[in-house]
């Protein structure tokens, strides 16, 4: 005690005598120990609040952090999360926009999974919205989903500079069977890839990777060849992969595809992120 009467202590908390006395009786009968001793002289401590001084402050030092927390939480504004996922070579047209229009309070979580994912993670709702790359053999894992067509592209053989396929007026199915394969990993490239396995015969693997400059290092150093959507290609942050040469295939596979974004109906997205993807689509309307 820092005080020895109660008038004394109830100045320095600015209230009155009589309500720090209600207030420590109600304390001893909560506690149901005295914890004062009353007299003419003063007010002391008694053997028992002494020993319970101790946990007495800090219940009330936790007491003032609570209240101090809350009422900073109290003033902070609300985290508005956007969630949103890409096949691929999207990153930068989604961090660029995201990085013009951004405000405190908003946070943005990307992801970067195949297209069978993405339309999953939006079915369940656990993304807002996903940029894909579909055919049309495999719409139907759309039901249920709105698609925004954004691009129609095609589906070409990448290869590096010196390739003599590059020479060629028109590739055959046997000028593919002497080509190694380095594949991304997508299952919707590897369901066209066992598709052109069907109609050319075995076809070589040699890599299945994820990133575009390992691709590229891979087809430049190795004379490997890629199954890659074309535009896809030239939307990479990866130069040497986007200005890889491309060869047309659509005389020995269905090489159209679409581009765009995935959403969910019963997920209505907000102003925010209705903003934020059209700003990207925007962006990409560039290439």
């Amino acid at each position: 005690m820092n005080h020895h009467t109660l008038q004394e202590t109830a100045d320095f908390l600015h209230i009155s005598k009589s309500g720090l006395s209600q207030a420590i009786s109600q304390l001893e009968s909560e506690l149901g120990v005295q914890l004062f001793d009353r007299s003419h002289q003063g007010t002391k401590l008694t053997s028992q609040g002494r020993e319970l001084l101790p946990y007495i402050k800090k219940t009330m030092l936790a007491r003032v952090d609570l209240v101090d927390q809350a009422s900073r939480l109290g003033r902070m504004p609300a985290t508005h999360t956007i969630k949103l996922a890409y096949t691929n070579t999207f990153l930068k047209p989604m961090l660029t926009e995201f990085l013009k229009t951004y405000r405190a309070g908003v946070t943005l979580s990307i992801r970067r999974e195949s297209s069978p994912v993405i339309i999953e993670q939006v079915r369940r709702q656990e993304i807002s919205a996903g940029f894909i790359a579909i055919d049309k053999e495999h719409q139907k894992d759309l039901a249920g989903l709105k698609f925004i067509r954004v691009h129609d592209g095609h589906i070409s053989l990448i290869v590096n500079d010196h390739n003599p396929l590059l020479k060629l007026p028109r590739i055959t199915k046997e000028d593919l069977r002497k080509q190694r394969f380095a594949l991304f990993n997508d299952p919707y490239n590897d369901q066209l890839f066992q598709h052109l396995q069907f109609l050319c015969g075995p076809l070589e693997t040699i890599i299945r990777l994820d990133d575009a400059w390992a691709m590229a290092t891979v087809i430049n150093q190795l004379d490997a060849v890629c199954l890659g959507r074309d535009w896809q290609a030239r939307h990479s942050t990866t130069p040497q992969f986007a200005r890889l040469p491309k060869i047309d295939l659509s005389h020995i596979i269905n090489d159209q595809f679409a581009m765009g974004w995935v959403v969910n109906p019963r997920a209505k997205l907000d102003q925010l992120t209705m903003t934020l993807i059209r700003n990207i689509d925007q962006q990409l309307s560039l290439k």
